[in-house]
């Protein structure tokens, strides 16, 4: 499967990282290292994954982000999920992690904080 994922860096200091493809156990592991080097190296106070542009995601990308989301954390970088895809909002209710990831309810796009 394909994915690609650019980083930005924002007006307000903000770091994006915006992914495309499809996320899988053949490039989960890679997302996952992208966050965490995004994270570690730019130490920005916010980092948005923008996940807009999505158009599958499988369990191994679902541990991924719960993985990358706790290492960036514990360097006290803010993990936003942000403008995520129907189809991604509806991986992360179905995997049961909605809740814990800030997933709304309802499909509310616009960001889900970790």
């Amino acid at each position: 499967m394909s994915m690609s994922v650019t980083t930005n860096v924002m007006m307000d200091g903000s770091t994006v990282l915006s992914v495309r493809g499809e996320i899988d156990h053949s490039n989960s592991a890679t997302l996952r290292q992208e966050i965490v080097s995004a994270a570690t190296e730019r130490r920005p106070r916010v980092l948005r994954v923008d996940l807009g542009l999505v158009t599958f995601l499988d369990s191994a990308a679902v541990g991924a982000l719960v993985g990358a989301q706790r290492e960036s954390g514990a360097e006290g970088v803010q993990v936003v999920v942000w403008r995520a895809s129907p189809f991604v909002l509806r991986q992360l209710r179905i995997a049961g992690v909605h809740e814990m990831l800030g997933a709304p309810a309802e499909h509310d796009s616009d960001h889900i904080v970790f």
